[in-house]
């Protein structure tokens, strides 16, 4: 992918310096260090996301769901679905 936008920061001398030990420490440009963790930071917290609004007829069909036992079928497709590495931890 070619880069075509550029982000500025102004952060402290104390700051840079921190950054840039820590690139020089993993062998990365300061541009790499500070994209590929913001990156993973940006995805962790998006996927993090846990909260979410439900109507009382939505809330009762989820806590159905919940409290009933997983069919056979579904345990296998669990196994499957956490045999899987997901697409953002693909190298």
């Amino acid at each position: 992918m070619t880069a075509t936008a550029s982000i500025n920061l102004r952060i402290s001398d104390a700051e840079k310096a921190l950054i840039d030990q820590a690139a020089q420490s993993m062998g990365k440009s300061r541009t790499a260090f500070i994209l590929e963790n913001t990156l993973r930071i940006a995805e962790e917290v998006i996927l993090d996301r846990t909260r979410f609004t439900l109507d009382s007829d939505t809330w009762n069909e989820l806590q159905t769901a919940l409290d009933t036992p997983p069919s056979e079928e579904q345990v296998r497709g669990l196994g499957k679905l956490f045999a899987t590495q997901a697409p953002w931890q693909k190298q």
